[in-house]
């Protein structure tokens, strides 16, 4: 438990860490290196920075976007954020300006032909779509501008990574693409020269745990890592958290004898050892994904994945250093409900009353739950505010089938016997008696209905698929049934959903 805190801790530093991450320079050093991005950031206005394609729909390509559309005002409020939010802002007002003239995709050494499509800019409930997320489901719509092929047949390209760049026709006008080759063997990456190895433990005195080289860049540069063990006793102080430990890792570009750094900061326990990121076993590798060589020098696009994020952005050699430029942390959401819009529920609730209108008509929906028969097929269960009445639906190839009714009395239950899955309902009618119904289903298709009237438990009437069946048939149906147990709903608020 107590290593599962220091994971969370990790992850929660990760997600609110501010940009440009990994920098120790002191304070003075750190403002001039914000102040080269932003020089960089203006001078590439009209020769706008690449962009990555993050996620996709049924049809396009992803460019997320990771503030509002509208300019963010000052506030007392977020007088604290406001300049940092900003420019956030403004960086991604640069590519949404410049988004139809994105129409270069590199692929490996080659350039794709894509173009821009519009922007997603409201759920199907009319409500702005999530920001600064990436979905695991295609359905979940999330603010960002659309691409896609400009041919169809490159469809079939394959990527070399995900989050791939995106580039305009000027700035390929104004740089050279270079080649990239990745390093890892089928044992892993393989190590960095020892030589540099003791050249950088000596400059940090400390022991390296792990060196990784992981790609080559134009046959010239390597990118590599080296992670070092225990705590970085040098780390400048956290202003938030001055009993902060740090570990420390490096990013290294390597151009024969000249080694250029980036370093990073993680979080360091006596008890439980170094951590940059949550369910990541050390330090995570940056992974360069294109490389050009730009007027003013190396200019390397980067991604960095780790199980709960997924950062994206430039790393610049100017000057003899390495300049890392975050666009954005983008959180990663795996195991995700299918979204259920409003129309969903409207088309869910005419089902319902369409089966019997004299008693249902009256009957409001208040929240929705998933259920899960099976995992290929969206179940859905709505219910009323007092958890009365609800009905059960199954969509199968985007279409949705109403199931049953829940009462006050008729209550749910699942079971599973090999590839078929039954839900049922039972409860009392009156004195000794309960009435049962039990619905069966193979690959989401309803393939058997029973209903059964019991009394003392025992069938006093039945049908089979809609036509009655003896008593006798009714007790051999119900005992070869599996075993049932309670239906979970987690059940969420349609108003507010």
């Amino acid at each position: 438990m107590k290593r599962l805190m220091f994971v969370a801790i990790c992850a929660m530093a990760v997600m609110v860490s501010c940009k440009n991450k990994g920098q120790t320079a002191p304070a003075d050093s750190k403002d001039s290196l914000e102040a080269v991005i932003d020089s960089i950031i203006e001078e590439n206005d009209t020769t706008p920075l690449p962009m990555f394609l993050i996620g996709s729909d049924d049809k396009y390509m992803h460019m997320l976007y990771w503030a509002y559309i509208e300019e963010p005002k000052l506030t007392e409020d977020n007088a604290e954020y406001a300049e940092g939010m900003h420019k956030r802002w403004e960086l991604q007002e640069m590519f949404r300006r410049n988004a139809a003239k994105y129409t270069n995709k590199i692929v490996g050494d080659k350039i794709v032909k894509v173009k821009y499509i519009d922007e997603v800019l409201k759920d199907p409930d009319g409500n702005i779509p999530s920001i600064g997320q990436i979905h695991g489901r295609g359905e979940i719509p999330s603010l960002c501008a659309r691409f896609d092929y400009a041919n169809p047949k490159d469809k079939n390209v394959e990527d070399p990574s995900w989050g791939p760049v995106i580039v305009t026709d000027s700035y390929l006008n104004t740089r050279k693409l270079l080649s990239l080759k990745s390093c890892v063997k089928d044992d892993g990456y393989p190590k960095l020269d020892a030589e540099i190895v003791k050249q950088l433990e000596k400059e940090y005195g400390m022991k390296a745990r792990t060196s990784s080289k992981i790609s080559i860049i134009d046959n010239r540069y390597v990118h590599a890592t080296v992670e070092f063990e225990g705590e970085y006793k040098k780390a400048p102080k956290d202003p938030d958290d001055e009993d902060r430990k740090f570990a420390l890792a490096v990013e290294l570009l390597i151009d024969s004898a000249k080694v250029y750094k980036l370093e990073k900061l993680g979080y360091y326990s006596p008890e439980y050892g170094s951590a940059w990121n949550a369910d990541a076993d050390g330090y995570i590798s940056n992974d360069i994904v294109a490389a050009f060589e730009g007027p003013k020098g190396l200019e390397l696009c980067y991604t960095h994945g780790a199980p709960e994020s997924f950062c994206v952005g430039m790393i610049y050699l100017r000057d003899g250093k390495l300049i890392e430029h975050e666009y954005e942390m983008f959180q990663t959401l795996v195991d995700e409900d299918v979204p259920v819009w409003k129309r969903d529920i409207a088309v869910m609730r005419k089902l319902y009353v369409d089966d019997n209108p004299h008693e249902r008509e009256d009957v409001k929906f208040t929240k929705y739950a998933h259920f899960y028969l099976d995992y290929d097929h969206e179940w859905l269960w709505l219910r009323d505010q007092k958890d009365e009445d609800g009905a059960f639906f199954v969509k199968k190839d985007g279409k949705f089938t109403f199931i049953a009714a829940e009462t006050a009395k008729m209550k749910p239950a699942q079971a599973k016997n090999g590839d078929v899955s039954y839900l049922r309902l039972s409860g009392s009618a009156g004195g000794p008696s309960q009435y049962v119904e039990i619905y069966a289903f193979k690959n989401g298709k309803l393939i058997e209905t029973f209903t059964a009237l019991l009394v003392a438990g025992e069938v006093d009437g039945c049908s089979l698929n809609g036509r009655d069946v003896s008593v006798e048939a009714g007790q051999a149906y119900l005992a070869k049934q599996p075993k049932f147990e309670e239906l979970p709903g987690y059940f969420k608020d349609i108003e507010e959903n």
